[in-house]
This record gives C-alpha cells, sequence and structure tokens, in this order.
C-alpha cells in the first residue's frame, strides 16, 4: 500500500522543513502537517517544492470565520487537503460553506462515531477525503459500512491510521481490498521499539507491505512487549 508521512506537530518553520525533506529523501510522495500557522505550511512546500502533495491537519483549532481566513491564506500552497479545520468536527454544514467557498479540498472524519455520522457529513457535502479510524468508528464492520456510503457519495476513503498497533494492521488490510487512489497514514516518528519490528516501515518507494498470514497477519513481539509490560 502507498503510504504518507504523518508528521508531528512542531511550532517552528526550520524544523517542519527538516522533517519534510527527510520524509522526502526516505521515499514519501505524500506529507501531512499537523500545525495551523501559515509559516509553517509555506516552509514545508519550499523545503518538498511542487511535486510532492501536502496535506495540512488542523486538529479543529477555528470558529467559520477563522477557518474561512486561514483556509484562503493556505490556498496559495497547493494543499492536496485541509483537515478538520472547525469546531466543533461534526459541524459538517460549515466545513461545506468552507470547502465551497474556498475550493480547497476539505478531510474529516477521525472523530466520526459510527456510520450514521458519515451519512450526515456526506449529505451536507462536507468533505473530499473520509477518514474513518477503524478503532473509532465501531470496527470492521463499521468500517466497512462507511466504504459503502463514501463510494455512493463519490468520497475517495483516506482512513485515520497513525497507529503502531492492530488498528494499523487492520487499516492495511481493509485498503488491500481497495481498487482507488487511497494511502495510508503511517506516524512519521522514531520509535523506541514496535511489536511487528520493522516490517510495517515504507520501504524506498514509500510503500507499506500487507501481510498476508491469517488474522492481522504478523504476531506482535513478545520480547517487546515484555520488556515493556507494567508489573
Amino acid at each position: 500500500m502507498p503510504a504518507y508521512a504523518s508528521l508531528l506537530k512542531y511550532r517552528d518553520p526550520e524544523r517542519v522543513a527538516a522533517r519534510a525533506r527527510q520524509a522526502l529523501d526516505q521515499g514519501y510522495r505524500h506529507i501531512k502537517l499537523h500545525e495551523t500557522e501559515e509559516a509553517e505550511v509555506k516552509a514545508a512546500r519550499e523545503a518538498v517544492g511542487n511535486g510532492v502533495a501536502i496535506m495540512v491537519d488542523t486538529n479543529c483549532p477555528w470558529t467559520p470565520e477563522q477557518a474561512r481566513h486561514m483556509t484562503l491564506k493556505l490556498r496559495p500552497y497547493d494543499l492536496h487537503w485541509l483537515e478538520e479545520p472547525i469546531f466543533p468536527p461534526e459541524d459538517f454544514t460549515a466545513i461545506a460553506k468552507l470547502r465551497a467557498g474556498t475550493g480547497v479540498a476539505m478531510a474529516a472524519g477521525e472523530n466520526n462515531c459510527t456510520s450514521f455520522q458519515f451519512r450526515e457529513m456526506f449529505a451536507a457535502g462536507a468533505v473530499d477525503y473520509a477518514q474513518p479510524s477503524v478503532t473509532k468508528v465501531g470496527g470492521v464492520t463499521e468500517f466497512q459500512k462507511v466504504a459503502v456510503l463514501a463510494d455512493a457519495a463519490g468520497v475517495t476513503l483516506m482512513p485515520h491510521s497513525p497507529y503502531f498497533g492492530p488498528g494499523f494492521l487492520a487499516t492495511l488490510h481493509l485498503m488491500s481490498t481497495r481498487d482507488d487512489a487511497s494511502f495510508v497514514e503511517v506516524f512519521y516518528m522514531q520509535r523506541e521499539a514496535c511489536l511487528w519490528g520493522r516490517r510495517i516501515e515504507p520501504d524506498a518507494q514509500g510503500m507499506v507491505a500487507v501481510p498476508e498470514a491469517p488474522g492481522l497477519g504478523y504476531e506482535p513481539d513478545r520480547e517487546v512487549m515484555e520488556r515493556y509490560r507494567v508489573a
């Protein structure tokens, strides 16, 4: 599966630029920022050039008017999408107005609890990208219901998956069954340890291998579990 690098929040243009370049050098061609200021987004775009997709996840910081103001400031940096720009996240009408009024693609859904909220979001015309989280939305079955709704609404499925445990593996399996332009979110950070070793790390082309064994595909590393077990 193709993956995108989901960077941490740095609040510093130089650090954002450095991490974006690092991700690019490691093979990623899609990079997501968690920033809310223009300077950081500008630094990332200048660091990676125009051939790399940049997404911005703001984590619901703005009122509708603030969101409009900031979206117009960020629009020149050619965002692949703007994610969760408005609080509360379930104000789908406001997100739809922002999308229509600015021409910037919108993404949301990690805070939607069931397929019913996704149905409301699609009916409002709020998003270009739907982001169900298999660990939040109600598991594999509910995720599949969301996928059906997204396909019917003409919305691209782009799951929320910055995880290191079963949620990430489940997302890999679910998305590997699809034939569309989606890719998997990988939290871009240096981990001290991982239950799956290096098997879930993207290769030099930014691709993550989908496990083929039964169940989730990988057995967790028992040594890692023992090392970090709380007595």
